[in-house]
């Protein structure tokens, strides 16, 4: 199963859209001034959602997802400068 690229871009607090994951991923963050950028996932097609990290600067990772059906977003909880571009990608 692939995932479709979720990208764009924060200047403010809010969610990005989401996407299922599944195997080995991409995530990068860049352009931080001040904010804070939670990656969260879900167990049940987006009713709730879990926080996995949160960052505050600029990051790159990779990550594994070992379950089929596991939808991952981004969520900006706090924001004071920048615009935090990101990228979630096989």
């Amino acid at each position: 199963m692939s995932i479709a690229v979720l990208s764009g871009s924060f200047t403010s607090t809010g969610q990005s859209d989401s996407t299922v994951v599944k195997g080995c991923f991409n995530l990068s963050l860049s352009g931080f001034g001040s904010a804070t950028v939670v990656v969260e996932r879900s167990f049940d097609r987006g009713s709730t959602w879990v926080s996995v990290e949160s960052f505050s600067a600029d990051a790159q990772r990779v990550g594994v997802e070992p379950e089929n059906t596991v939808m991952y977003r981004l969520n900006c909880t706090a924001y004071s400068s920048g615009t935090i571009n990101y990228r979630i990608s096989k």
